[in-house]
């Protein structure tokens, strides 16, 4: 929800704990009060006929502290709070880079008090559609044997129907995860190919078709639709759609999960 489209009882709102004190400015307590309202018993409801105002301010009225990511502290606090070991897929974007976000201690009071339910219950009665990263078959950069070249994308819906080409590799940020359906996502952009020249990406719609992929065990990423196998170019610096012939430009380095659950590199 956004954070201030909402009507809540005072009454409620003082039960469930108030807001986070020790979150600065805004970013991070919509999600925050999301999670809390459903696992501590309560639900959150679109009513159709309701009416909200919102006037955005041409500019920010707060003072920012330099060097200091506000957005990124708060959703740090929340997810210590109430993600319990799902924060750790939020914390593997930015290599467990969590610098200061103050004491949560008094946050976790509430949840006791309320007897409030795991995150692991949220995702599997609230949101059970969610795609979950610890349930990926592979997960990481996806890494050209050819030269040291990623695929990389911006996966926002300004980006999407946009060719997805090659990067040079930084592991950081801009992994991708194999699902058990075949997409190859990251949040809810998959790799789609439609038989043109380009990869591109699209809203993930988990029917398969234009966005079912396979990670053989060649190392290949082969794409079950057309048969093709994805190709760097020859100066590695676009992602193509080739024929299956086992070159070094069609052979990817990715983690691969083991039906055990173990990862390995290839």
């Amino acid at each position: 929800m956004a954070g201030g489209l909402f009507s809540i009882s005072r009454e409620y709102f003082t039960k469930l704990g108030t807001y986070d004190p020790g979150m600065n400015i805004w970013g991070g307590e919509n999600l925050e009060l999301s999670f809390r309202v459903w696992m501590c018993g309560g639900n959150l409801e679109i009513i159709p006929c309701s009416h909200v105002g919102h006037i955005f301010r041409k500019r920010s009225p707060y003072k920012w502290k330099t060097g200091v990511n506000v957005v990124k502290k708060n959703s740090i606090r929340l997810a210590e709070v109430w993600m319990d070991e799902y924060k750790n897929y939020y914390y593997e974007r930015f290599n467990y880079d969590l610098g200061d976000y103050g004491d949560v201690t008094d946050r976790k009071k509430p949840r006791e008090r309320l007897q409030c339910h795991s995150f692991d219950w949220f995702v599997k009665n609230v949101y059970p559609d969610l795609f979950v990263p610890g349930e990926a078959i592979a997960s990481g950069e996806i890494r050209s044997k050819a030269k040291p070249m990623c695929i990389d994308s911006a996966v926002d819906n300004h980006n999407y129907h946009k060719p997805v080409n090659m990067w040079p590799c930084h592991n950081q940020v801009g992994y991708w995860m194999l699902s058990k359906n075949g997409e190859i996502r990251r949040d809810d952009g998959c790799l789609d190919y439609s038989g043109g020249e380009s990869v591109i990406v699209y809203t993930c719609h988990g029917q398969k078709g234009n966005q079912e992929w396979q990670y053989r065990e060649d190392n290949s990423i082969y794409h079950a639709n057309t048969q093709k196998c994805m190709e760097t170019s020859v100066d590695s610096q676009k992602l193509t759609m080739k024929t299956c012939t086992g070159i070094d430009r069609q052979i990817w380095t990715w983690k691969r999960k083991s039906p055990s659950g173990i990862i390995r590199n290839n």
